[in-house]
């Protein structure tokens, strides 16, 4: 249970040493093809005995997975060696995407039965392969922080609430404009009008001089002779709303939130989020009595963005079956792929920075380049605080740098397992896969390395 929130291996050991309770292992699993177990028990015995760094070798621990007997009711599937593969190629972000994209649209033709599944290690890479995924009409589930039509509602109110907090800038009005008109982005031929328009707005010298014009200063007066009548029309509409939404800000913030989204959505799905949302944004209202629009607007941009998690009203967000979802690529994080299992998995990102090893070069997304020695501020926050605790009278702060190596550690350890977790999902078909970061300066990880080259000599020993 490590990659969960404040969870450790280390509490489960300690108890079993303190209190001799006798544990039992169960190492036997149908699950998976010879071929992947082999695999997952090769990164036990590398991690434990030749790991290139001493301090992560008890990351993972014993047994070994064993496969079904042949009376068992559960099989493991027939052995195909060939469906394991590593792309050892540099691929930039965006190059490994479009491959992966590229070898989907090939294989769920042919495989329209099956399940397959694109784990990333965080969030947003997943939507950036939701977006890359759309683009080729590939069908697709997520099972992220939120899915894409929550983020979606999420963020047409956060546009419109940011304008709102900020009425005076020309492009949050162009944006509010084009989540007016949202019912359209699928026709191609409106879009280009409405993008026009969006720019037309973009360009209001005074915003007040649109919106509550005196006689001699209108805005939309000067342009009759150089814009289209129906985009002049389609301006004094829009006019009209934003003046009502305006009015709308007196409201409490969950009542203004359903105002909005009355007006803005037409798919029940969407209402039901806009509900959940006004709930949320009144109790943290309540929770920050001083906050007033731009910080909740900058709530919703946060679920927008997938980087909180929010559960709308689809069955994605609520439950989930792979099976229910044949002929479908899942996209998922590592981490909400426990406990589930795919006929065909693709692991992502396996470089040094998402799985570091804590060696020379890797990179921690808990260090900041521009932070002196790339310290962890978090965790020397922690460690000095543990050591005020300890010894309140003491003067003495607790040594710089040495939290942030320990967190490297607890990091690249906790990644360790989580790759473990990756494979094992995987029943026949697996396809690992890395990328070198956005400077193009990361590395394949270690345990990357390590298994190809472990994988290559088996499939070299078993063709002679």
């Amino acid at each position: 249970y490590e990659t969960f929130t404040t969870a450790s291996p280390m509490y489960l050991r300690n108890f079993l040493a303190e209190h001799g309770v006798r544990s039992v292992d169960l190492p036997v699993s149908g699950r998976s093809t010879k071929s992947i177990i082999t695999l997952a028990n090769a990164l036990i015995d590398w991690t434990r005995s030749n790991h290139p760094n001493p301090a992560l070798r008890d990351s993972l621990a014993l047994p070994h997975i064993m496969p079904t007997g042949e009376k068992d009711p559960q099989p493991n599937p027939p052995d195909q060696p060939e469906n394991i593969y590593w792309y050892d190629r540099k691929f930039s972000p965006a190059e490994e995407l479009t491959v992966i994209a590229d070898s989907l649209k090939r294989w769920l033709p042919e495989h329209p039965d099956s399940t397959v599944a694109v784990l990333v290690p965080r969030n947003d890479r997943g939507a950036d392969l939701v977006d890359e995924l759309k683009k080729r009409s590939i069908p697709y589930v997520e099972i992220l922080r939120s899915t894409q039509s929550t983020r979606e509602a999420a963020g047409a109110l956060a546009h419109i609430v940011r304008f709102l907090a900020n009425p005076l800038k020309p492009s949050l009005l162009a944006m509010v404009y084009q989540v007016w008109r949202r019912d359209d982005r699928s026709d191609e031929a409106k879009q280009d009008t409405i993008k026009k328009i969006a720019q037309t707005i973009q360009h209001c010298p005074q915003i007040e001089d649109y919106l509550f014009p005196r006689p001699e200063m209108d805005w939309l007066e000067t342009l009759r002779d150089t814009l289209p009548l129906e985009w002049i029309e389609e301006l004094i509409e829009f006019r009209i709303v934003i003046q009502r939404w305006q009015g709308a800000t007196l409201l409490p913030i969950d009542q203004l939130i359903l105002t909005l989204a009355e007006e803005i959505f037409t798919q029940p799905a969407d209402l039901a989020v806009a509900y959940k949302l006004a709930l949320l944004l009144d109790q943290v209202s309540r929770d920050h009595p001083d906050w007033r629009l731009p910080q909740l607007a900058e709530e919703l941009t946060v679920i927008a963005k997938n980087e909180r998690k929010f559960l709308g009203m689809s069955d994605d967000d609520t439950g989930f079956d792979p099976d229910q979802h044949r002929g479908k690529v899942v996209i998922a994080t590592m981490h909400k792929a426990k406990g589930l299992e795919w006929d065909r998995v693709y692991l992502t990102s396996v470089n040094n920075y998402d799985f570091p090893s804590a060696l020379p070069g890797d990179q921690f997304v808990s260090e900041r380049w521009y932070l002196r020695d790339r310290l962890n501020l978090e965790a020397e926050l922690v460690e000095q605080l543990n050591a005020l605790a300890t010894n309140p009278t003491q003067n003495d702060l607790a040594p710089e740098g040495l939290a942030t190596e320990q967190a490297r550690l607890a990091y690249a350890s906790e990644r360790l397992r989580l790759l473990y977790v990756g494979i094992t999902r995987a029943k026949k078909d697996l396809i690992v896969t890395w990328n070198s970061g956005r400077n193009g300066d990361l590395q394949p990880s270690a345990a990357f390395v390590a298994l190809k080259g472990i994988w290559e000599e088996l499939q070299h020993d078993n063709s002679r």
